[in-house]
């Protein structure tokens, strides 16, 4: 649902900005269920808690004398505790322990054990008792005792021996109470005709220290929340229909909200963000904005509302409506926020998929608010997914907006989302060819670089079928050629080549084989530098005769001919008739 708005207030959590608006107009939280407590009598002052860990609800009526158990988890009644006259209750922070305010037939704080719902304490206190506050540690709990004299005005009761150890001195007609969250101070509100201000009581000494005026005795407090951090105090006044903000460092009204011809009681989500005043009159709960103190959106409930509570999670308001004997359960919009904290990188020409996971109540819509997605992706209810069509790094923002109980609200988070290439395709057609006493090779582009340009091959090479190695590792240049310088005759070479990216190594090229053959000696020819064989057989002048007479003619020794060779025979058959002479002479 769209709407208007003329301010915003913006709160940043490390990467993720909330963005909350001002409305015009907008729609907001609703009643979930309504459950019927007690007698079928209106209850005359009806009082309702909610233990500390959420799970039970307790609602006096005062008529029928006594306390609803409600299990919030199936909103239905798990039994009743009989108290006569119950007006006021507080529930201690363990939960262990329900305090009951019973004015009739007497005037005492009546001790209830939550897990057996027995009375086991019943303490007096003063006159007409009607407020009550606990210590947020569960020491001490007050009642304010409306009927009482000056120096009756607050019981103090000590709720480890359920004794009554003090009355705080105080102006006459003492109603609703406060505690604030450290415990330093109690709030009491006046309905007295001579007092109708606030006294600020100090906890350690349990004395007045000052004052919050409010103006006239119509002003007359009915009901206190306060924020959590204890510097805001919420004032509603029933006759007046308004809520005071006070500023509990200067003790000063700062601000003045109409909420309603019967705003009664108020309470105040964990997060200090809204306001929610019972409006007795309208039959109707009206929803402030503590950022602007504006009403936002109203919530019809039950015949007189009057007490509301808040569960401490923040996500149900029970109001208790006198007249109907029902509890309105109010479900509590809660605010965007977006869980996922980082995105996957994905491939080109790979598909992908992920989810982005948001909280909030209504649930929020996604969308890109800066930035662009990658190229191929697209945001969808809540799954980014496409197939990427670009190599790159993308940051881009997404924002999850909804309207949180009429208040238009958007929670941001930016991402980085890197597109990684993929190799390339094997180079194609390599050939090697022998030219003189090296390798030449030459190759074809890959038919695809896989979405990042090549920028260098890898050449392998084996060697008479042994295994491949690297020749070159990186030829760092797009040249298709390639010379390799280190080949040997009597071997034979087989080359494939690798297209390299910022992916890595492509598949191999198809292989290459090139050959260069060993260089031989005739059959029948003499090595060069080599001497005929000695004959023994007595044939050495007859050979060296036919060495002499050969001298004219073609001699093979390796490759060389011509002169050299006549050169090299001439010295032979010299050597070899000297040798003969001596053999003679020894004959």
């Amino acid at each position: 649902m769209s709407a208007r708005w003329g301010a915003a207030v913006a709160v940043v959590v490390g990467a993720v900005t909330l963005s909350v608006g001002v409305p015009i107009a907008a729609a907001a939280d609703s009643v979930v269920s309504t459950i019927p407590v007690a007698s079928t009598t209106s209850s005359a002052t009806p009082t309702v808690v909610v233990s500390p860990d959420g799970s039970r609800l307790y609602v006096s009526d005062t008529n029928a004398g006594t306390v609803s158990v409600v299990d919030t988890a199936t909103r239905t009644v798990l039994g009743t505790i009989p108290v006569a006259g119950p007006i006021g209750l507080a529930i201690s922070p363990d939960g262990s322990r329900l305090y009951v305010v019973s004015t009739n037939p007497a005037n005492v704080l009546v001790v209830v054990d939550t897990a057996t719902q027995a009375a086991v304490a019943s303490v007096p206190v003063g006159s007409s008792p009607a407020g009550i506050a606990i210590s947020p540690d569960g020491s001490r709990v007050y009642v304010s005792n409306s009927s009482g004299n000056g120096s009756t005005a607050v019981s103090v009761v000590d709720t480890a021996t359920n004794t009554l150890v003090t009355s705080i001195v105080d102006a006459p007609g003492p109603r609703s109470m406060i505690v604030s969250p450290d415990g330093s101070r109690l709030y009491v509100s006046h309905t007295a005709p001579s007092s109708h201000d606030i006294s600020i009581v100090s906890t350690a000494t349990n004395t007045v220290t000052g004052t919050v005026a409010i103006g006239a005795f119509a002003d007359a407090a009915t009901g206190f929340a306060i924020s959590a951090d204890g510097s805001t105090l919420y004032v509603a006044s029933a006759n007046v229909g308004l809520v005071r903000v006070i500023d509990t460092a200067t003790g000063t009204v700062t601000a003045t909200i109409s909420a309603g011809p019967g705003a009664y009681d108020v309470a105040v989500t964990p997060d200090g963000t809204r306001l929610y005043v019972t409006d007795s009159t309208a039959n109707a709960v009206s929803v402030i904005d503590t950022a602007t103190n504006a009403v936002v959106s109203t919530i019809a409930v039950g015949v007189t509302p009057r007490s509301l509570t808040i569960s401490p999670d923040g996500a149900f308001a029970y109001v208790a409506n006198t007249t109907s004997d029902t509890v309105s359960v109010i479900g509590i919009d809660t605010f965007p926020a977006i869980t996922t904290a980082t995105v996957p990188g994905g491939t080109i020409g790979s598909s992908y998929s992920t989810a982005i996971a948001t909280t909030g109540s209504p649930a929020p819509t996604l969308s890109v608010s800066a930035g662009a997605l990658p190229p191929g992706l697209s945001l969808a209810g809540g799954i980014l997914s496409g197939t990427p069509t670009a190599v790159g790094s993308y940051t881009f923002t997404l924002a999850a907006s909804s309207t949180v109980s009429g208040i238009p609200a958007t929670a941001t988070q930016s991402y980085t989302l890197v597109v990684a290439a993929l190799p390339a395709d094997a180079p194609l057609n390599l050939t090697a060819t022998a030219v003189g006493v090296t390798a030449e090779l030459s190759w074809t582009v890959p038919t695809s670089d896989g979405g990042d340009a090549v920028s260098g091959y890898r050449i392998e090479r084996s060697t008479d079928g042994a295994a491949f190695t690297t020749l070159v590792g990186d030829t760092q240049s797009t040249a298709v050629t390639f010379t390799d310088t280190g080949v040997t005759a009597g071997h034979t070479y087989r080359y494939r080549v690798f297209a390299l990216n910022n992916a890595g190594a492509s598949a191999p090229s198809n292989v290459a084989a090139v050959t260069f053959p060993a260089v031989a000696t005739p059959v029948g020819s003499t090595p060069i530098g080599s001497a005929p064989p000695i004959p023994t057989d007595g044939s050495a002048a007859t050979d060296a005769q036919s060495t002499l007479a050969d001298t004219g003619s073609h001699v093979t020794a390796g490759n060389v001919t011509g002169p050299l060779s006549l050169a090299f025979g001439l010295i032979a058959a010299g050597v070899f008739a000297g040798v003969v002479r001596r053999r003679s002479r020894k004959a």
